[in-house]
């Protein structure tokens, strides 16, 4: 039998020559690829402030103070296989009562460097991986957060481990708060091949556990003062960190 393994040699002999110019040439091409690549590769950073909730979040601020936590929280990854200490770079839950004794559930993530693979994960996908069933949502515009552009984000009710739970929430990603994994994706680009410019991001939650459908009106009139005077609080020591 014919042995069909080449040597090295018979190898390399069978690879086509390339003249020393066009050699040249495309080691030439190489160089100005590798320098524009590089050229384009984002390198300044939003976030001028490093996040720290525990010193930057209150423990009480204006008619709230943090109490233990009775009702679980939806966990702030869509998966177990995503780890919050590898999607972010802070994270915090609490829970906030105020003088009425009308209570709010706050979640908060941060990520310093956001990439089209690695994104704020949206509630809208974490409570329906985690055994919620979404009820509704709607696109709302939060006022009175001391923000010089409009807050979009959305109210959503939930129903699933034993009760229902409005929702409110907002996703920062740079200068813009967006809806979407899309409009996400897309600013991440933008920002970078525009600006050169790495994006933080931030993911503001709130939430609150109602009987039925009757008390959401006043839950997300709740969430809003509530978020209105963390937001007021916040922007005196890290303006920048919850809403643009």
């Amino acid at each position: 039998m014919t042995n069909q393994t080449l040597t090295a040699k018979e190898l390399f002999s069978k690879l086509p020559t390339l003249s020393l110019k066009t050699g040249l040439i495309l080691l030439v091409l190489a160089i100005m690829f590798f320098g524009f690549a590089s050229f384009l590769k984002p390198s300044q950073h939003y976030a001028k402030i490093e996040s720290d909730f525990k010193t930057t979040i209150p423990t009480a601020f204006g008619d709230w103070h943090e109490v233990e936590q009775n009702t679980p929280q939806v966990n702030l990854v869509s998966d177990e296989r995503s780890l919050v200490n590898q999607l972010y770079d802070d994270v915090l839950m609490r829970t906030y009562v105020n003088s009425k004794g009308q209570a709010v559930m706050l979640a908060l993530a941060y990520a310093k460097q956001q990439r089209q693979d690695v994104k704020i994960h949206q509630p809208d996908v974490c409570y329906p991986a985690q055994g919620y069933q979404m009820l509704f949502s709607k696109n709302v515009v939060f006022n009175g957060l001391s923000s010089q552009t409009p807050i979009l984000g959305k109210q959503q009710l939930y129903s699933g481990q034993g009760h229902l739970e409005a929702v409110s929430y907002w996703i920062r990603v740079g200068d813009e708060t967006l809806r979407s994994g899309l409009q996400m994706r897309l600013k991440i680009i933008k920002d970078g091949l525009l600006y050169r410019r790495l994006d933080d991001g931030i993911l503001v939650r709130v939430s609150s556990t109602v009987t039925d459908e009757s008390q959401l009106k006043e839950a997300y009139e709740t969430q809003n003062d509530f978020l209105a005077s963390m937001v007021e609080f916040v922007k005196n020591t890290n303006p920048a960190l919850l809403v643009p």
